[in-house]
């Protein structure tokens, strides 16, 4: 499993014990890890992006503390995972604000981070197979599984439909395939992917779904009947 982790910090000292402890877990668990580190978090927060799956940020930092940091990462980033470091846990209370994960207590030890390693990983399991991170030309989003439509290929362009809108990231409809599996998805023609659960009508050989038809190849018609019928708990 790849994970990247940021790790801000005005303390150097806590920074790389941190990190170090990252890469002895990431080690033990044979984790494939990428470790950036901040000496602030108004650093981090210049021209974010939502690209790091766990940030380890300290509450008490003279530029931006970290409360006020993960209040502004969250405007733009909702998947990221926020463990908080601090000299005072009281202080960790106010991270329910901002959806944080956990907090860890300063001087910070092995056991305590491991723990909060091991929850982190765990929610980060249940969250990619519910989501997709999309990397387009001009940002990062993480799109509900769910909320997709259908992928459509076109000229090495897999563009992502959805009813907030539309996500075009360069890849296959092979590729595409393999990052839904965890979604009901079936491919009903060389150029779609639909969403099974998302369909709301089959006539003739056209799906309506969203407030798009797509056409049905003969091949792919009666595999796309059988799985509405699943899906609908008719079969």
């Amino acid at each position: 499993m790849m994970v990247a982790f940021a790790v801000v910090d005005d303390d150097i000292e806590a920074r790389e014990q941190i990190s170090a402890f990252i890469s002895r877990f990431a080690g033990e668990r044979q984790l494939d890890a990428t470790i950036t580190a901040f000496a602030d978090a108004a650093e981090l927060l210049h021209h974010y992006k939502p690209e790091y799956d766990v940030i380890f940020l300290d509450i008490e930092m003279q530029q931006v503390d970290g409360i006020k940091a993960a209040k502004v990462i969250r405007e733009t980033d909702p998947a990221t995972i926020i463990v908080f470091v601090t000299n005072m846990a009281q202080l960790a209370i106010k991270g329910y604000e901002v959806e944080a994960l956990d907090f860890v207590v300063k001087p910070v030890d092995y056991y305590s981070f491991a723990m909060v390693m091991r929850k982190a990983l765990q929610r980060m399991e249940r969250r990619r197979s519910s989501t997709i991170k999309l990397i387009t030309r001009d940002a990062v989003h993480v799109v509900p599984i769910d909320r997709i439509d259908y992928v459509e290929v076109q000229d090495h362009y897999i563009t992502y439909c959805t009813a907030e809108g539309n996500y075009t990231v360069k890849g296959t409809l092979g590729q595409a395939e393999q990052a839904l599996q965890s979604g009901n998805f079936m491919r009903c023609n060389r150029w779609y992917l639909v969403n099974i659960d998302n369909i709301t009508g089959l006539e003739g050989n056209t799906i309506t779904v969203g407030n798009h038809r797509i056409e049905v190849s003969r091949s792919k018609k009666q595999e796309i009947l059988r799985a509405i019928a699943i899906s609908s708990g008719v079969a």
